[in-house]
């Protein structure tokens, strides 16, 4: 049973939102969290991991006894192929194999053959003291594990989004992957119309934004992160355990809309819900999510977005069942320099028997409807498929379009890299009476509009730290 009384009401459906009411019950006896279907990150948004991140959620788990957490019972392994420049990169596995493959398919970035050079020579070596500093498949796993243990355990526990500097990554790098890392960022630098499509496109899974610029920051955490392996979160499951941690802890949680709301001098006064509990009363309301939508809360922001249309077609073709029962990738991941400036620029696709499913990435125009981008989305689905497997189109039919969730930052013409990396400041505005936009106080978001640096991996950060100061 709802009480009347809150010192804080969460609205968002996500485990993000879950874990953030977690935290909040270390600080509050009590805490509301509205499952409030029309806020969420989307599953472009959330659903992938990467190590950083895996780490991250088992010392939440170690740290906050949640034990499912703990053991990663919520993931699985999700290699995914990056279709770049007309090469296809099948990324997503160990580190060793995942350097193998971008040196074999980007060379320019990733000059990595001595790495192979010396290990076939180590083959032939018995003696381990012949072997010198040659460094292998076991050591390289091993310290890129390792590393990012530390990372997750680290920013959890110690870290803000703030101090997470790339002085303090490499004071704690091992020296084989501060190497590496090195000679990657001096190819960049020395090869910037490569590189420039490649991070582009390649950044866009792990920093949730399509940007034209970034930090040195941001270059080590992609370097990190596409060496490495990708997982997927069971996010259904994962929901419902933590649902039961947060009510266990005496948290209050609700499936239910928010019906009407009522601000009293900016601040928070009532929330009227869907359900029969009819008005409750927060002091403060977070938002957590990509895009409010059906809810009376405009969300000021600097910059441009990228929305999200989610497709499901139907493909009679032996082709894509064999890709489906056959592909070591769980997803493919389409982005090229033809595709840069346009207004669906990155997508990905999943197979599955003879369907094909997945999101666009979109630029939407004001006064805009779904069905206006149906005949520009599937030739632009043809293309990509007609890349894969040439004369498949005529075989493309029920073309399905649904309104995604998912919100990525448009940063495709910021060209000024900063020195730091700032979370940008949002106004949150109300717009349930039409003629008054009010911008109120103690309400928050967290969410891609912040343009957070780093992804997932930033967001956990940045809703373990809050908690404290509100």
């Amino acid at each position: 049973m709802l009480q009347k009384h809150y010192p804080l009401a969460v609205i968002g459906k996500s485990y993000l939102s879950l874990i953030y009411g977690i935290e909040l019950l270390r600080y509050f006896d009590r805490i509301l969290l509205l499952d409030d279907d029309r806020l969420s990150f989307g599953d472009l948004y959330q659903n992938g991991l990467t190590e950083m991140d895996r780490s991250f959620l088992k010392t939440f788990g170690q740290d906050r006894n949640i034990e499912e957490l703990k053991e990663g019972q919520f993931l699985r392994p999700s290699p995914y192929i990056l279709h770049s420049a007309g090469t296809e990169i099948l990324l997503g596995r160990s580190p060793w194999e995942n350097i193998r493959e971008l040196t074999r398919k980007f060379y320019d970035l990733f000059p990595y053959d001595f790495l192979f050079l010396d290990q076939r020579k180590s083959e032939e070596v018995n003696d381990e003291a012949e072997k010198g500093d040659i460094l292998g498949q076991e050591e390289l796993n091993k310290d890129y594990h390792l590393f990012c243990e530390r990372l997750g355990l680290n920013g959890l526990r110690f870290k803000s989004i703030e101090n997470f500097t790339l002085q303090y990554l490499m004071g704690h790098c091992p020296d084989s992957l501060k190497m590496l890392y090195r000679l990657f960022a001096k190819q960049v630098n020395e090869n910037p119309e490569v590189a420039k499509y490649f991070l582009y496109f390649g950044r866009a899974l792990f920093h949730k934004k399509l940007s034209s610029s970034y930090t040195e920051l941001e270059l080590f955490h992609f370097f990190i992160c596409i060496i490495g392996p990708h997982y997927e979160l069971e996010v259904d499951s994962l929901s419902q355990c933590l649902s039961r941690e947060f009510t266990q802890r005496g948290g209050h949680y609700k499936e239910a809309q928010v019906r009407e709301w009522k601000f009293y001098k900016r601040n928070p006064w009532s929330i009227e819900l869907s359900s029969f509990e009819g008005i409750i009363h927060p002091q403060k309301i977070s938002f957590l999510g990509a895009h409010p939508t059906g809810l009376p809360l405009k969300v000021e922001y600097p910059g441009n977005t990228f929305h999200s249309i989610h497709f499901e077609v139907l493909c009679n073709d032996e082709r894509i069942f064999q890709m489906s029962e056959n592909s070591e990738a769980s997803f493919h991941l389409f982005g090229d320099q033809l595709s840069l400036g346009t207004d669906f620029p990155f997508c990905k696709f999943v197979f599955k028997d003879s369907r094909i499913f997945g999101q666009f990435l979109y630029r939407e125009k004001k006064g805009s409807k779904l069905e206006f981008y149906k005949d520009s989305l599937k030739k632009k689905l043809s293309q990509h498929l007609g890349s894969l497997f040439p004369g498949i189109e005529d075989s493309i039919e029920h073309f399905h379009l649904n309104k995604g969730r998912e919100v990525f930052m448009d940063q495709s013409d910021v060209y000024i890299t900063p020195d730091m990396v700032k979370l940008k400041q949002v106004g949150l505005f109300d717009f349930s009476i039409p003629t008054v936009n009010r911008k109120l106080k103690n309400v928050y978001y967290y969410g891609p509009l912040k343009s957070g640096p780093l992804g997932v991996f930033g967001q956990l950060m940045e809703i373990k730290e809050t908690p404290k100061y509100q």
